[in-house]
């Protein structure tokens, strides 16, 4: 409802426009109906005074003194009720000479002329509004012969009456057919919006990382803004990936001096000048930070497009990215004395780019590996329907008060990865949490899901450990 009432929505400007046509044109077609209702009563009725004036006519009689009358009374029985509303009248000039008992005391007005082509209203003194015909009529023959003007009246209040009723039933025909007209502009309405609605669930689908293209038949009047929409996504993506691809060229590109700059360190050390070659290596170190989070941070989709639905991709699957990360941490140098351990629910997945979340657990999963004495484990699960919980622990020293505000052990480089992580988290709109539990470092960050499928919440959790060998912290 409160969709409907939205005045910026076009369910309701489309709403309001069929409501004032539908108003308007019934209003319209009422006033006509009625008016040509009257005119058709007035044609019946002027049929009448004239079939009435023609019924009279034949019973007025003048004998050889003069004198009219009316020889034989009239079918209608009102002419002899007072003020019935049906009446007649006989006169010569201004001279009433005849008239039907229902009018009692009164008089018809009679035109000027004596006669009338149609039917003309006029009020007598009871306030009565009366249809009138006038005919003039010659009596007798020779001498006897008599000029009169035959007059006969309806009351208009019979007139009305109808005209009311009739207006009281049309109304409630008009009523229902506005109803009816109603109903069909809102069907029509989502009839025609539908297209719009299924652009719109192709939309949510690409924001969800559901699909990547807005796929399936449209209307050919959305087809066109499907296809721009598709090809503005291809734009993005195209301009995103060519970013990413300038980044990485320039980060090589200084990777080349940085090395060279490195090895003239190593030669100013070797010829005693340490002083000089320890303030060289610091610079150098501080570059390659610099480039490798400017690097990584170009990397990074993030909510910017993800809820944009300008390429979001198809999300993370959180189990089978993990197994991949963690196989390819296992690989690296310090990985072998440790165990790691994987406890994710299959299916589980989140609203996230996998180039986001690689940066994000590689970089946690690189740091507890440095620091991890035996055993890092990797934890998700679904805190609602809407967010994740994941955390990486491991059983290392933890990080220093003074450093863990910069979340970092210490200045070895470690913290770089950190920094990279929450520049990507920040992009989603969250950040790490680090706490010790139980003898053990604990970081964890809470993240989007996706819908979970019901197989999802009670599938086993899986368990990946690697080849443990004892062996000193390096």
């Amino acid at each position: 409802m409160r969709r409907l009432i939205d005045s910026h929505s076009l369910r309701f400007r489309v709403l309001l426009l069929a409501a004032v046509t539908i108003g308007a044109t019934l209003v319209v077609a009422g006033v006509s109906v009625k008016l040509l209702f009257e005119r058709h009563i007035q044609r019946r009725l002027a049929a009448e005074l004239e079939t009435r004036i023609v019924d009279l006519a034949g019973s007025i009689a003048v004998d050889p003194d003069g004198k009219v009358a009316v020889t034989r009374p009239p079918a209608d029985l009102r002419y002899n009720e007072l003020l019935s509303g049906a009446y007649w009248q006989i006169s010569a000039g201004d001279l009433v000479l005849e008239h039907s008992r229902s009018l009692w005391d009164q008089t018809l007005p009679v035109p000027e002329t004596g006669a009338s082509d149609k039917p003309y209203e006029a009020a007598v003194e009871d306030g009565a509004e009366l249809y009138l015909l006038a005919r003039p009529l010659k009596i007798g023959e020779g001498a006897a012969s008599r000029d009169l003007t035959l007059v006969v009246a309806l009351d208009h209040r019979e007139l009305e009456a109808l005209t009311d009723a009739f207006g009281s039933e049309l109304n409630l025909a008009l009523a229902a057919i506005a109803l009816v007209l109603f109903g069909g502009a809102f069907v029509q309405m989502n009839v025609g919006l539908a297209p719009l609605r299924r652009l719109h669930g192709a939309v949510q689908s690409i924001r969800s990382g559901k699909t990547q293209r807005l796929g399936g038949e449209f209307s050919s009047e959305v087809m066109p803004l499907a296809e721009d929409l598709n090809r503005l996504i291809d734009r993005h993506e195209a301009l995103l990936q060519s970013a990413r691809d300038r980044a990485g060229t320039l980060a090589h590109g200084f990777k080349t001096p940085l090395t060279i700059l490195g090895l003239e360190a190593g030669k100013l050390e070797a010829q005693g000048q340490r002083t000089f070659a320890r303030v060289l290596r610091e610079q150098i170190e501080t570059m390659r930070r610099h480039v490798e989070q400017e690097l990584a941070r170009a990397r990074i989709r993030g909510t910017t497009v993800a809820d944009s639905a300008l390429g979001a991709g198809a999300g993370t699957d959180l189990a089978s990215d993990t197994a991949r990360l963690v196989d390819l941490v296992r690989r690296m140098p310090l990985s072998d004395r440790l165990v790691f351990s994987i406890e994710v629910p299959d299916g589980l997945s989140l609203r996230m780019d996998r180039h986001d979340f690689g940066e994000v657990l590689g970089n946690l999963l690189d740091n507890a590996r440095k620091w991890a004495r035996s055993a890092v484990i990797v934890k998700a699960a679904s805190m609602d329907a809407d967010t994740v919980l994941l955390e990486v622990i491991d059983d290392g020293p933890g990080f220093e008060p003074a450093a863990s505000d910069q979340n970092a052990r210490n200045a070895d480089g470690s913290g770089l990865g950190l920094r990279i992580v929450q520049d990507v988290l920040d992009a989603y709109g969250t950040s790490l949490q680090i706490a010790r539990r139980d003898g053990r470092t604990v970081v964890s960050v809470k993240l989007r899901s996706k819908a979970m499928s019901s197989a999802a919440a009670a599938s086993p959790v899986r368990h990946l450990e690697s080849a443990t060998r004892t062996r000193g912290h390096a």
